[in-house]
């Protein structure tokens, strides 16, 4: 089979439950800005770096192993920088025009034209994404990926079926109700696990591999910005996949000048956690 790219567009309506920076019936208005400022920073550990137990595969074990590392809690050793945090300023009513899509990425692409992805993995563990976008999703693996949203009430809410490697199924999600971080799996395999966010403005970021993230174009003001990260002690199991236990979740409040930059810098965890 060609490995070249096939699009699919499957513009589908959902209702989904639970956003995060966003209330029902809030709206965002898109506006040139000329003077915005830069936030920029990072998230690290402070202390001990628990040591997760490694998560056991249930399905194509010739691909993907035996058993996979957690993805709920990834600290560089050496600059203490923690991954996969979600920063984002609370509320924006108006400021930079969001990208017209927001991609999730399922697999190994061995073509290397999207680099940072892990074989039986997402490659977004944090997907936020502008809930009026396309979301865009590839499986890159001759192997089935099945991407699974959920609400906060644990209710499905978005289930797609991708067994043919490089195809990109895109979907718009029109309407959104409440606010907060909702997870997401892959059914097929136990230790694919992430969680998604919607957002109604682009005023977001997730923290790279050393803990850093920079937010850009950011209207002059004053704002609440949040640092999420996902709770990492297993509380239960579900068919083999871990469970964990509430997220750790900071606010501060920042000024933004014009075509200035703030440093923040946000520290983990938020509470003290054994890992038995």
């Amino acid at each position: 089979m060609s490995r070249a790219k096939i699009l699919t567009y499957c513009i589908v309506p959902l209702l989904m439950m639970g956003v995060t920076g966003a209330v029902s019936g809030e709206t965002y208005q898109v506006m040139d800005v000329k003077d915005g400022g830069i936030i920029k920073g990072d998230a690290s550990w402070q202390g001990e770096i628990p040591d997760l137990p490694e998560i056991q595969a249930t399905a194509d074990l010739p691909v993907c192993g035996e058993t996979a590392p957690s993805e709920a809690l990834r600290v560089d050793p050496n600059s203490k920088g923690v991954r996969f945090v979600l920063v984002y300023l609370e509320r924006v009513e108006k400021g930079k025009a969001p990208a017209d899509k927001y991609f999730l990425h399922m697999g190994k692409d061995s073509t290397n034209k999207v680099p940072g992805t892990v074989t039986c993995q997402f490659k977004e563990h944090i997907f936020p994404f502008v809930r009026d976008r396309f979301v865009a999703m590839v499986n890159f693996e001759a192997i089935l990926h099945n991407p699974h949203f959920f609400n906060e009430k644990n209710t499905s809410l978005l289930n797609v079926t991708m067994p043919t490697p490089y195809k990109e199924v895109d979907h718009t999600v029109l309407q959104f109700h409440g606010k907060g971080v909702m997870r997401y799996q892959c059914d097929v395999h136990a230790h694919m696990n992430g969680y998604w966010a919607g957002f109604h403005h682009p005023y977001f970021a997730v923290t790279d591999a050393e803990g850093r993230f920079e937010i850009n174009g950011v209207p002059p003001g004053t704002y609440t910005m949040v640092a999420w990260h996902e709770g990492y002690k297993v509380v239960r199991e579900d068919v083999g996949r871990p469970i964990y236990d509430a997220p750790h979740i900071l606010r501060k409040e920042i000024e933004v000048k014009p075509k200035e930059t703030v440093d923040v810098h946000f520290e983990f965890p938020v509470r003290k956690v054994t890992i038995e």
